[in-house]
């Protein structure tokens, strides 16, 4: 299992939010670079980069601080938040990043990510944020006709291996992930899974590790020592 340090930027920082609450934030890093270069240095070997703004506006509203994100370090980074349309996605592999991470436009588009899914293949990622069995949109403020396990199970049939999937009420709280829907989720033929939200501790890593997840973020339980770059770089080693 890999685990991918989180960096979600808002307003040019480095910031976490409860619940993905956007007035509910905590800065980190006045600069995201920083953060970067210091969980790169410290051994990891996946970024997980979101454009809050972007989530909530539509729009690649950090895409420079992004640039600078990729360019600074030599490991892999993906990056999500706003993604949707091609040429935002185009537009981002061209600045270096590794995977694009679509949210929003995947639930409410089936057309336009079956398209994608075929034109990117492993280049594109989707997140399956979701309060209870529902899938949100639009920075999680808004609801969706989609329920999780369907949703995922269509996204795996056209082709798309990596999902992320998030519980918003957990996510930023320290809680724990929701082991139940990962069980699930994992349980999904060809499925590479990236668990998110929640993670408050290393024991909640050795625990998906065990499941045979893919990939775990974490944000604030990094930020606030709770977990460490060691004790990651020890759990990928094993």
């Amino acid at each position: 299992m890999i685990v991918l340090p989180a960096i979600d930027i808002q307003g040019g920082h480095a910031v976490r939010l409860r619940q993905g609450v956007e007035s509910d934030s905590t800065k980190y890093f006045d600069d995201p670079v920083e953060a970067a270069l210091q969980w790169a240095e410290g051994g990891a070997q996946f970024l997980h980069v979101v454009d809050l703004d972007g989530a909530f506006t539509g729009s690649r509203c950090n895409a420079q601080v992004i640039g600078k994100i990729c360019d600074a370090v030599d490991i892999p980074v993906e990056v999500g938040g706003g993604i949707r349309s091609e040429e935002a996605i185009t537009a981002y592999l061209d600045q270096g990043v590794a995977r694009v991470i679509i949210g929003s436009k995947a639930a409410e588009d089936e057309a336009f990510i079956r398209e994608m899914a075929k034109k990117y293949g492993s280049e594109l990622v989707v997140s399956i944020d979701a309060k209870g069995d529902t899938v949100t949109t639009k920075g999680w403020v808004a609801g969706s006709d989609k329920k999780v396990l369907p949703f995922a199970s269509f996204l795996i049939s056209i082709g798309l291996r990596t999902l992320v999937y998030t519980d918003i009420s957990r996510d930023g709280m320290l809680t724990g992930p929701n082991f139940s829907m990962l069980e699930q989720l994992q349980r999904l033929p060809y499925i590479r899974l990236i668990a998110s939200g929640g993670m408050s501790s290393i024991d909640d890593l050795k625990t998906l590790q065990a499941m045979g997840i893919y990939g775990a973020i974490t944000g604030k339980a990094l930020y606030e020592g709770r977990i460490t770059m060691e004790q990651i770089r020890e759990l990928e080693a094993e």
